[in-house]
């Protein structure tokens, strides 16, 4: 019997998925302001599509090679990073509309700090909530991109192959 293999959508959903309870659960109990809270993510994310390379190459008998694993575990990369995107653009505008406050607040604090009048804070903080929005979508964008192909890169590179298997040969 012919063993089938997970698709790279169904991955990229279920890690995904994974990726935003993580994040729902760091916006509730506000440990998504923290620097490792935020690491953890990452590691995640990576540990995953690592995992997703490994169990595609096993799946497959080895017989795969580099170029294989790496284009599967990109192509769940690329999943992961529109629904992520999604997440963003929602979490952002609707879920979670606070987190940008929270980072304009601390920009007002350290104008405070630098002595800024008031009428320069006020118009600080609507470039601030502009660029912010902007960081967080694009930003959010390219870091799950580069992420995730580190992990593809990662995994294909330890995923045990056959290196006596040609593809054009099958």
């Amino acid at each position: 019997m012919e063993q089938k293999i997970t698709s790279h959508i169904r991955k990229g959903l279920f890690i995904a998925l994974i990726l935003i309870i993580v994040n729902v659960v760091g916006q509730l109990t506000k440990l998504i302001y923290e620097d490792w809270y935020r690491c953890i993510g990452t590691a995640i994310y990576i540990i995953s599509i690592i995992t997703s390379t490994i169990y595609f190459s096993t799946q497959n008998n080895q017989n795969v090679n580099f170029g294989i694993l790496f284009t599967h575990s990109f192509k769940a990369t690329a999943v992961i990073t529109c629904i992520l995107f999604l997440y963003t653009l929602i979490s952002v505008y609707i879920l979670f509309p606070g987190q940008i406050d929270h980072f304009v607040q601390l920009g007002v604090e350290e104008a405070k700090k630098q002595g800024k009048t008031a009428v320069e804070m006020q118009e600080g903080m609507v470039i601030a909530r502009k660029v912010l929005v902007i960081s967080f979508l694009a930003g959010g964008l390219m870091i799950n991109l580069i992420t995730g192909a580190l992990g593809a890169l990662l995994g294909a590179a330890i995923a045990k192959k056959n290196p006596n298997f040609n593809p054009t040969q099958q």
